[in-house]
């Protein structure tokens, strides 16, 4: 995983991967996401500025939100439902116990494939609730869709909603399909599988028998 030093380098320019500039991916999150953070606590990981935790999570009760890069935390918003914290989620000092919701937005493929796996068994071993994450799912430095329900499955967490985000922009077919997707919602829910580039996954998990979340 990269270090604080490494993202605060990133964050020396604030916004550096224009998340603040993509109002229909944050309505289509929060569409998504909002009904399962309604009044519920919420542990938001790698949160980065917090343009997501304010556009996202406007209805949960609580968010902690945390961040590597102390850059980056000092430009958060002021909610009144959120505190922001600078800590690496990965440390043993946070834990990921007592939350309803934990959440981890576009974030979780920064993590080495061993420290994927370290967190899946974390997440699995301390959290009694639902867990939100999105990511690309076109492989490279990313993730697939395969390889995350083999993840899934391995730690116990089945899917309770998936949906696509956004969809991939290069060659003819891709060209086309982000055109249709700033028509419609609904091009972007039945994009064929090949040309999704971003999905949102809505899990629970098992552990020693009980199944966990609402």
């Amino acid at each position: 995983m990269r270090t604080a030093a490494d993202f605060d380098g990133v964050y020396a320019k604030p916004d550096p991967w224009g998340v603040a500039k993509e109002p229909r991916r944050d309505k289509k999150l929060a569409r998504i996401i909002a009904p399962y953070v309604e009044g519920k606590t919420v542990l938001d990981l790698g949160c980065g500025e917090g343009h997501l935790t304010a556009a996202v999570f406007q209805g949960a009760a609580w968010v902690t939100a945390l961040d590597i890069s102390p850059v980056a935390i000092l430009r958060t918003p002021k909610l009144l439902n959120a505190r922001f914290a600078a800590i690496d989620f990965m440390s043993p000092d946070v834990s990921f116990e007592g939350y309803d919701v934990i959440t981890a937005l576009e974030c979780l493929y920064y993590l080495s494939p061993e420290e994927q796996e370290a967190f899946f068994r974390k997440l699995s071993r301390q959290h009694r609730g639902t867990f939100i994450m999105s990511a690309p799912i076109i492989g490279r430095e990313y993730f697939t869709h395969e390889g995350l329900l083999e993840a899934f499955q391995r730690h116990g967490l089945t899917i309770i909603d998936s949906r696509n985000v956004s969809v991939f922009w290069e060659g003819l077919g891709g060209k086309l399909a982000v055109r249709a997707a700033k028509l419609s919602d609904i091009a972007v829910r039945l994009c064929p599988e090949r040309l999704v580039f971003q999905r949102c996954y809505v899990l629970r998990g098992e552990r020693q028998g009980e199944w966990l979340g609402n």
